[in-house]
């Protein structure tokens, strides 16, 4: 699939690893002036450094507030303008909610929500002006919720509402909820024990929580993500779900 984004300005949340950084790429390799978005600043500088001078490396923490708004006003300032949030974000640990102090609640809403909604905020009158889009990326656990990820589930769910709610008070804005299935190449079980992650993998298989044993390449997610941006139509709701015959190649 051929994609055009030349004279889209972008900014992708999650831009360090994984889908964040398959979209980022995949966008400026489109055309697109893409800034991108992660704590690791180092990371950040890495992987613009590749991408050539339409790449922008904005790094901000989504749980500070004050990064929120500062991410989008160092994107307006460099681009002129936004024409595209994409909210890609996710993260949570292998805990059970009987497990789970209240420091990893906040943490894993306030990466995965609060932090959706503070960007969102600052971004929407640009992407106003500019007849653009917010995409925010949720999950398949939503529907399944995977024992051990409930504060991930949870706070997905929440996203999910949140984006209700934006569409509600901005029907002017195309924002698109895009839930994601399995994806292989990503961090987001990078900080997992592997004895606990191995004893619910196998609660999971026996559940049919994981579904079909494929597993998606970031970039097959990217090239998705990056079509509902390329469409003239407005795209409400899409679902990008695994199948067997995934493997995890690109």
């Amino acid at each position: 699939m051929e994609l055009d984004l030349s004279g889209r300005r972008l900014l992708v949340v999650g831009a360090s690893a994984g889908i964040g950084q398959a979209v980022a790429e995949m966008a400026v390799e489109a055309g697109a002036q893409v800034g991108l978005v992660a704590r690791r600043a180092e990371r950040l500088a890495e992987i613009t450094a590749g991408l050539g001078e339409r790449a922008l490396a904005l790094p901000g923490d989504v749980t500070v507030e004050a990064d929120c708004a500062s991410v989008v006003e160092r994107a307006v300032a460099a681009f002129g303008g936004l024409d595209g949030l994409l909210y890609v974000t996710g993260v949570s640990p292998l805990r059970t909610i009987a497990e789970a102090s209240a420091a990893d609640w906040h943490a894993v809403l306030g990466a995965n929500v609060v932090g959706a909604a503070l960007v969102a905020a600052a971004a929407v009158p640009h992407l106003v002006a500019a007849r653009g889009k917010a995409l925010f990326v949720s999950s398949k656990s939503v529907r399944q919720p995977f024992a051990g990820l409930g504060l991930y589930s949870t706070s997905k769910a929440a996203l999910d509402a949140m984006i209700k709610a934006l569409k509600a008070e901005h029907p002017e804005l195309d924002v698109t909820r895009v839930v994601v299935g399995n994806t292989g190449g990503t961090e987001f079980a990078t900080a997992w024990d592997p004895d606990t992650m191995g004893r619910m993998f196998e609660v999971w298989a026996s559940s049919g929580a994981l579904g079909s044993p494929g597993l998606m390449h970031p970039r097959q997610v990217a090239q998705a993500i990056l079509a509902v941006v390329a469409a003239r139509a407005y795209i409400d709701d899409i679902a990008i779900i695994d199948r067997p015959t995934d493997d995890g190649s690109w």
